[in-house]
C-alpha cells in the first residue's frame, strides 16, 4: 500500500499533504510523494541497472462509479498521442492477454468493463507513467468497485472481502499462467478451463 497515512485518515487518493497520489507518477517529488518517487526509483533500478524488468505492474484501486472488477490497460493504437500509435510496429496484443485470462478463469471479472484506452487526462497516473518511460506491456490498474456486481451469478450482490481475496488469488494465478506463456501472442487453448 502506497498510500496508508492518507486512507487510515480517511482518504483515497490523497496523501497527508493533500496530494492526489494518482496524479503524480510522471514526476513525483521525494518529499512531497516519497511512498511513489521511491517505488519508481525501485522499477527505474529493475529496469536499467539490473536489466531485469518487472513482468507486470499492476496498480490497485477502487472505484466509486462503475460496477465489477475491470482493468484499465495501455493500447498504443488507442493512444491520445500519435507517436505511440506509429511506434507500435508490432501491434503486439500483450496488453489484453491478462484481462483476457481473468475473464475466462474468474467468475468476478469482468472483461466487457475493461478498457485500453490511453487519454491525455491519464497522463500522469501510474498505469500510463510506467508504460511510457520504461516501455513495460503489462501495466494496468484494476479497479473493484465500491458497489457490486452486475453480471453472471454474482448480479446484484456486493463485492465482499472474500471476493476480493479470491481476485486477488485468481490475479496471482493469472500473472503465473500468462509468465508461462509470455512468448505467445493468442491464447492458448486450455483457457477454457479453470485455471
Amino acid at each position: 500500500m502506497l498510500n496508508p497515512d492518507g486512507v487510515i485518515n480517511g482518504s483515497h487518493r490523497c496523501s497527508l499533504a493533500g496530494q492526489d497520489l494518482n496524479r503524480v507518477w510522471n514526476c513525483p517529488s521525494p518529499i512531497l510523494h516519497p511512498s511513489i518517487f521511491h517505488t519508481k526509483a525501485l522499477i527505474q533500478y529493475m529496469v536499467e541497472i539490473l536489466k531485469m524488468p518487472p513482468f507486470s505492474f499492476i496498480d490497485l484501486h477502487g472505484h466509486s462509479r462503475k460496477p465489477n472488477i475491470f482493468m484499465y490497460g495501455n493500447n498504443p493504437l488507442e493512444s491520445w498521442c500519435p507517436t505511440d500509435i506509429a511506434n507500435n510496429s508490432q501491434q503486439s496484443k500483450t496488453f489484453s492477454l491478462l484481462p483476457e485470462i481473468l475473464a475466462k478463469s474468474s467468475d468476478s471479472f469482468s472483461l466487457k468493463d475493461c478498457s485500453f484506452s490511453i487519454t491525455k487526462a491519464k497522463e500522469f497516473s501510474a498505469r500510463v507513467s510506467i508504460w511510457r518511460q520504461f516501455k513495460l506491456e503489462r501495466v494496468y490498474t484494476c479497479e473493484s468497485s465500491y458497489f457490486g456486481f452486475d453480471f453472471g451469478s454474482k448480479a446484484g450482490t456486493q463485492i465482499t472481502i472474500t471476493d476480493l481475496k479470491r481476485m486477488g488469488a485468481e490475479l496471482v494465478e493469472g500473472l503465473v499462467y500468462l509468465k508461462e506463456f509470455n512468448k505467445t501472442t493468442n491464447l492458448p487453448d486450455e483457457t477454457d478451463q479453470k485455471i
